[in-house]
Order: structure tokens, then C-alpha cells, then sequence
């Protein structure tokens, strides 16, 4: 068994676009996107080998939105799919490289806030996994395997167009 990577904590900054629908009071369904560049870095250090160095450079999510409106917040819930830029270089191994678009999913949940007319703000958790990974290089027993999957909290301004 591999060692875990260790805790990583990064600031993610990108952009969100969506639509929501309320068929009467008070519930509101909707379908969100959104893609940020988030700079995830990390390391895989074997035993018997050079550390697998790895980078999440980007992330996606494309998500259904279900939540429950009263007065001006928004409770909901959220899920769907969680895309990833993965890339993976062997410390010291010119071969060692790899890099990937993985498909996985993302589920969670946020509360969102209207602040005044058509701009709202919303505090969200996400947690994402983005399925398996291998770092391949010069090391007994074959590739180094790895699960990049965690948490995210984030918070974020909107504005209604209609």
C-alpha cells in the first residue's frame, strides 16, 4: 500500500454560469457549470522509490440544483459530474510523465443569498473525486497509484440576467 498524499489546501479562482427554475413556491431546480484554475499540487513518496509529484491545474463541474427557496436564501443541494487536468512527473526519472482529463463526480451543498436585485451570494462545499491516476517511472512493483479526490469550500458572487 502507497502512503497518502498529504493535506493540500489552494485557492481555486474561475468563473460560474447556470440556470434555475422555480415551478412554484418555494422550490427551485437548476443545472450549474463552472471551471477554475486551482494550482493543486502535491506529492506520493513510496518507499522504494522518487516522489511522484502531481498537479491538478484545472477543475471542472457540471451539476443539477435542487433547493428549497425562502425569503432571500436559497439551501440546496448539488451533484453531478467533476472533470480535472492531472499531470504527474517521477522526481529524477525523464520518462516519469503523465498527464490525464479525468472524468469523475462531485456531490454537496451550499446556501445562497440575495443580497440586493439581481445579485446573490452563495457559500458552497463540494466534495470532488476525479477517479484514479498513475505516476509511472523506474520503480519496483509497477506505477504508483493514486485517488485525487477531496474537499472544496467556496464562496461566490452571482448576478440574474433575467
Amino acid at each position: 500500500m502507497l502512503p497518502a498524499a498529504r493535506s493540500i489546501a489552494r485557492a481555486l479562482v474561475g468563473g460560474t454560469a447556470g440556470y434555475n427554475l422555480q415551478f412554484g413556491q418555494p422550490w427551485v431546480y437548476g443545472v450549474e457549470a463552472d471551471m477554475d484554475w486551482s494550482n493543486i499540487r502535491g506529492s506520493v513518496s513510496p518507499p522504494s522509490c522518487a516522489p511522484c509529484n502531481f498537479t491538478v491545474p484545472w477543475l471542472a463541474t457540471v451539476r443539477l440544483r435542487f433547493g428549497y427557496a425562502f425569503g432571500a436564501v436559497l439551501p440546496y443541494v448539488t451533484g453531478g459530474a467533476a472533470i480535472g487536468g492531472l499531470s504527474a512527473n517521477l522526481a529524477g526519472a525523464p520518462a516519469g510523465t503523465a498527464n490525464s482529463q479525468n472524468l469523475g463526480w462531485t456531490a454537496g451543498g451550499g446556501v445562497e443569498f440575495a443580497i440586493t436585485g439581481a445579485l446573490r451570494a452563495k457559500v458552497e462545499y463540494l466534495y470532488i473525486n476525479l477517479n484514479g491516476f498513475s505516476c509511472y517511472g523506474p520503480c519496483g512493483g509497477g506505477p504508483m497509484s493514486f485517488n485525487p479526490s477531496g474537499s472544496v469550500i467556496r464562496a461566490g458572487l452571482n448576478y440574474r440576467l433575467w
